[in-house]
């Protein structure tokens, strides 16, 4: 008789961790059960490392359910626990999953610092895919800051690194964090083609969560456009999908969605309850902005109804949520310094990103490469006249001076205005006025040499920023640039037809900032209208 042969307790607990992990995307909470199950055995066999990973899934899934704060102390244990021999990736996704908790909870400063050890262990471990990740996260962190230009900076890079991938997986969820950028810069058609795409990429029924999420992004492009009826069709298909998973945060955020949609559509009884359910299901799990959303729509929901009494209620209790989401921000020194720890982030992003391989992770087809280039330009350019925008300007000119005065090179600054442009516009039409800009525009850039950038400032205003040049450099280009837009045939676009520019030029000086730097070109654009326009004025002309 042959004897049993005896299960190894470890292999059948890194079984258990598997069938865990399996969960987790169909049915989050059979997950959380699992994964409960599988951390308790491996804390009584001794099983530091598996404890360490089943807790790690055990918190992920959690985040999903219930939210950061029930998710962070299992998080905090796992990264207690997790031996410092433990595999790269394991302790890389460990670590953004902790930035992932702390910035929905808030905590923008301590989502950094674990966000950077997170990109650190996925360039150890060599997986792109997590470097994908990485990016999404430090995508949601500029989020969370309200700056949205930047967030899609980097979602769009997670979009370029999960392209390369073959994980499907991957590139639909970098396509939704990516399509949600673009609805908050107002560019719905892209955003729209985005979540398409990534809904061909979703692997179903697995990833039944983020197809509601595609659908909510979905009914929020067509509100936004007034196609109302297809709006509400979106959201209701995104609530039932989170309803029979069990998702309570995509629940409150699609029930939000329709409550305001139906307020604004008048239709106060349908939109009452649909933000009395969403506020019964934030209260299971507790998300203090959601709850001020709640809180803001019946209140305006109450106002528009005459029932004034109600709505102050739900207008104070807006209030105190923002009180406390306010003070909470302020209540760690960490949080006070987040802003500045973005910017240094910067920094050490590039020095570790310099490890990766990009040329193995960027062989794309010409068709993804164009489609990534036509997002940057959605983001960074001007749409009259394909020069970088003023928000471009404002995220990279404080960068170039940092390193400028960090190297001890030369930096000058071009601030460039049409003159009598309002004339222009008067006489000849506004149409007639933006050919003149677009025109002009790209006389300046074929002026300009390959590391020069040019930037509309604003209106008929734009900005020139010439790296490793002094002063005396700059004055050459600018009269390079007035004598060519003097000489330009407007007489082409407009019978009798005249455009010419005023010009104020300076250069970085000791301990300047952005801004000092910008102030100074602005002074002398103003004596070079005084002087007569036509002209070019460096600030050294100036005297106080």
């Amino acid at each position: 008789m042959n004897a049993t042969k005896p299960v190894d307790p470890r292999l059948q607990l890194m079984q258990a961790l598997g069938d865990a992990k399996a969960m987790f995307a169909p049915k989050c909470e059979v997950c959380l059960t699992l994964a409960i199950e599988a951390a308790q055995q491996a804390t009584q066999a001794g099983y530091v490392d598996l404890e360490a990973e089943a807790r790690l899934l055990w918190g992920r899934a959690l985040l999903i359910l219930s939210g950061a704060d029930a998710a962070l102390p299992v998080l905090r244990r796992a990264r207690r626990i997790l031996p410092a021999d433990a595999p790269a990736h394991v302790a890389a996704e460990l670590e953004l999953t902790l930035a992932q908790a702390h910035a929905n909870g808030g905590r923008n400063g301590q989502a950094m610092q674990h966000w950077l050890l997170g990109m650190e262990h996925a360039l150890r471990a060599r997986a792109p895919a997590l470097y994908a990740e990485a990016y999404l996260s430090l995508g949601n962190l500029y989020v969370a800051h309200n700056d949205t230009g930047s967030a899609f900076h980097y979602h769009a890079q997670a979009l370029e690194f999960a392209a390369a991938q073959p994980d499907p997986d991957l590139r639909a969820k970098a396509g939704i964090h990516l399509a949600a950028d673009l609805i908050g810069l107002e560019r719905y058609e892209l955003a729209e083609q985005l979540l398409l795409a990534a809904e061909r990429d979703l692997v179903l029924p697995l990833r039944q969560d983020w197809q509601a999420e595609i659908y909510n992004y979905l009914g929020n492009i067509h509100a936004r456009q007034g196609r109302t009826e297809a709006a509400q069709a979106f959201l209701e298909r995104a609530y039932a999908i989170n309803l029979e998973a069990g998702f309570l945060w995509g629940q409150t955020v699609n029930l939000i969605g329709l409550g305001r949609l139906l307020r604004e559509l008048k239709r106060d009884a349908q939109a009452e309850a649909y933000l009395q359910r969403a506020q019964e299901t934030v209260a299971r799990f507790g998300a203090a902005h959601l709850s001020q959303q709640i809180h803001q729509q019946l209140s305006q929901l109450y106002e528009q109804r005459g029932d004034y009494a109600s709505a102050l209620q739900h207008h104070i209790a807006f209030h105190e949520y923002h009180q406390a989401i306010a003070q909470k921000a302020m209540s760690s020194r960490v949080n006070k310094l987040a802003a500045r720890r973005l910017a240094a982030a910067e920094i050490k992003l590039k020095l570790l990103s310099s490890e990766i391989e990009l040329s193995q992770l960027r062989q794309q087809t010409s068709e993804r490469a164009n489609r990534l280039q036509q997002l940057e330009n959605a983001a960074y350019r001007d749409g009259l006249t394909g020069a970088f925008n003023r928000r471009a300007l404002d995220e990279r000119l404080p960068l170039l001076v940092a390193q400028a005065q960090q190297q001890g090179s030369p930096l000058s600054l071009l601030v460039i205005d049409f003159d009598h442009f309002k004339t222009i516009n008067d006489t000849y039409t506004h149409q007639v006025g933006d050919r003149v800009l677009q025109e002009g525009a790209r006389q300046m850039q074929v002026t300009l040499r390959d590391g020069d950038s040019l930037f509309r400032y604003g209106g008929e205003e734009f900005t020139v920023v010439i790296g490793d040049t002094t002063l005396a450099g700059a004055l050459r280009l600018a009269e390079r640039i007035r004598e060519r837009l003097e000489a330009w045939p407007w007489d082409d676009v407009a019978s009798g037809l005249r455009a010419t520019i005023s010009i104020g030029a300076t250069t970085l000086m000791p301990g300047d900032s952005s801004t000092e730097l910008l102030r100074r070109a602005d002074l002398a654009l103003y004596q070079a209208k005084r002087a007569g326009r036509n002209c070019v004025v460096s600030s050294g002309d100036v005297h106080a």
